[in-house]
């Protein structure tokens, strides 16, 4: 019996806002590539294309591989709100 080999295809989304790269993947990491900036002082940007995603932050780093000779630098940002534990105040 012959067994089916699934093959990951490279994929790259078409140019999205950060707002749109949030509703598709919702609490995901991601990496983007053709960020079109508003500024260098910030966050900011126009669109930019996403070439990984998943809730593991290395997952985009995985898929992004087939694009590392393509692309000089890509973007590694979360999608979710960002939780971060309080510190603890003790007083004397």
């Amino acid at each position: 019996m012959m067994q089916t080999q699934l093959v990951q295809i490279p994929f790259i989304s078409e140019p999205l806002t950060w707002e749109q790269i949030c509703h598709r993947y919702p609490d995901e990491w991601v990496c983007l590539v053709e960020i079109d900036n508003i500024n260098d002082t910030d966050f900011a940007f126009r669109t930019a294309r996403v070439v990984g995603h998943g809730r593991h932050p290395n997952d985009p780093f995985i898929q992004a591989q087939p694009f590392c000779d393509q692309y000089e630098g890509m973007g590694h940002y979360f999608t979710g709100l960002v939780r971060i534990p309080l510190p603890r105040l003790f007083f004397s």
